[in-house]
C-alpha cells in the first residue's frame, strides 16, 4: 500500500520535529551552562567563615574542599600529595586546611591512606560559598578568597597552583 504524498510530507515533518526536538535537549543538558552552576571567579572576593580556621597566621593559605566519597577528590589526591611536597619545600609555608562535610576522624584517616598531610581537618559544608568538590581555594589572611579552583584539575590548572604555592601567593 502506497502512502499518499500528504502522509509522507506529516512523516518527514515528524521525523525534522523529533531531531530537532532531541538535538535541543541534547544542547541544554550537555553544551549550555546551568543557571545554578558557577565559575572559579565567582568565589573570588568572597569572604571564608570556617570556624576553627585562623588565616591570619600567614599571608595565605590553602583550603581544599574534599569529601572522602568525591570521585573527583579521590582521582585529585596524587595532585594533592604533590601540592603538599611543594608546601613543604618552601621556606615560609602556606597552611592546608581541609574543609569537608565527613567526620573530621573520618576525612582524617581518609587523607592517611591517601598519604596527604594536610595541617588542619574542619567539618564544613562551605554553604556561603555554594562551592562543589573538589575545590581549591587560595585564601588571603583577611579570609578573602583570592583564587579558586574548581573540580579535577588538568595539567595546565595543577601548574599554576603549584606556581601560587611555590610564591607563597
Amino acid at each position: 500500500m502506497a502512502m499518499t504524498k500528504l502522509e509522507t510530507a506529516t512523516h518527514v515533518f515528524l521525523i525534522g520535529l523529533c531531531c530537532l526536538a532531541g538535538g535541543l535537549l541534547v544542547e541544554q543538558r550537555f553544551f549550555s551552562p546551568r543557571e545554578d552552576e558557577f565559575s572559579a571567579g565567582d568565589l573570588v572576593g568572597h569572604e571564608v567563615k570556617l570556624p576553627g580556621a585562623n588565616w591570619q597566621v600567614a599571608p595565605f593559605s590553602v583550603l581544599l574542599q574534599l569529601s572522602s566519597t568525591c570521585q573527583f577528590c579521590n582521582q585529585s589526591m596524587p595532585f594533592y600529595r604533590q601540592l603538599m611536597l611543594v608546601r613543604n619545600a618552601q621556606a615560609a609555608k602556606m597552611p592546608v586546611i581541609v574543609a569537608s562535610a565527613d567526620a573530621v576522624t573520618a576525612m582524617q584517616k581518609h587523607l592517611e591512606e591517601q598519604q596527604v598531610a594536610v595541617d588542619k581537618v574542619l567539618h564544613s559544608r562551605l554553604e556561603p560559598l555554594h562551592s562543589v568538590t573538589p575545590t581549591v581555594y587560595i585564601v588571603n589572611s583577611r579570609g578573602v578568597v583570592t583564587r579558586a579552583f574548581i573540580g579535577e584539575l588538568d595539567s595546565s590548572a595543577q601548574k599554576e597552583l603549584l606556581a601560587i604555592i611555590q610564591r607563597g601567593r
